[in-house]
């Protein structure tokens, strides 16, 4: 009993570390901001991500009248800096961001949008996915991401709307760490069935 006990108890262990936490999320004026790190390539120096943005001019939007986004910053990684990044529609540039989109000031890195209008006429729908990658110059820069977000809405309300807050990356790739936990736990669980499986063959015997 005591055996299958530590057996559940290491299982757990393994699984609860191998899962990604639970989503966070930033919600800043009624928009839902969600980052996801979908995997880290190029040698470890490339981090490819999911901005998923939900509740554009929707009954949560404080503000709505939403058109188009001129330009979002993420702040450089904690070890290296960002040099290069690719987002479709939207041209990479070093440095934050400011009312009239990238500026290039600060330890960010920001991507402009240079095909919005001043003030374009259709509203956007409920959510928009963004995809993009960004490369460092050092590896390791993208495991314990922890970045601050900036965004700039265009629109009929809220042409300088900007939010400037901390959004968590929710990582799809277990760190280093992690994998430690998880051998760990699964090692353990192996030595109780090890040990279980052993003690039923000297009953029998």
């Amino acid at each position: 009993m005591k055996s299958a006990l530590l057996t559940v108890i290491a299982a757990s262990t393994a699984l609860a570390f191998a899962t990604p936490a639970s989503a966070a999320v930033l919600i800043a004026d009624g928009i839902t901001y969600d980052l996801s790190l979908d995997s880290i390539t190029n040698g470890g120096l490339t981090g490819n991500f999911t901005l998923a943005i939900s509740g554009i001019n929707s009954a949560s939007d404080t503000e709505g009248g939403r058109t188009g986004i001129n330009a979002f910053a993420f702040n450089d990684p904690h070890v290296g800096t960002a040099v290069s990044g690719s987002s479709a529609g939207f041209n990479f540039m070093t440095g934050g961001l400011n009312s009239t989109g990238c500026d290039g000031s600060g330890n960010f890195y920001c991507f402009d949008n240079p095909s919005i209008p001043p003030i374009p006429a259709a509203l956007l729908g409920d959510s928009l996915s963004i995809m993009f990658s960004v490369t460092s110059n050092t590896v390791g820069s993208w495991d314990a991401y922890e970045t601050a977000f900036k965004i700039d809405w265009v629109g009929s309300q809220n042409n300088y709307d900007l939010v400037s807050k901390a959004i968590p990356v929710n990582g799809a790739i277990p760190e280093p760490a992690t994998w430690a936990m998880m051998i760990i736990g699964f090692g353990a669980a192996g030595y109780s069935i090890r040990r279980r499986r052993k003690a039923l063959l000297t009953q029998v015997a």
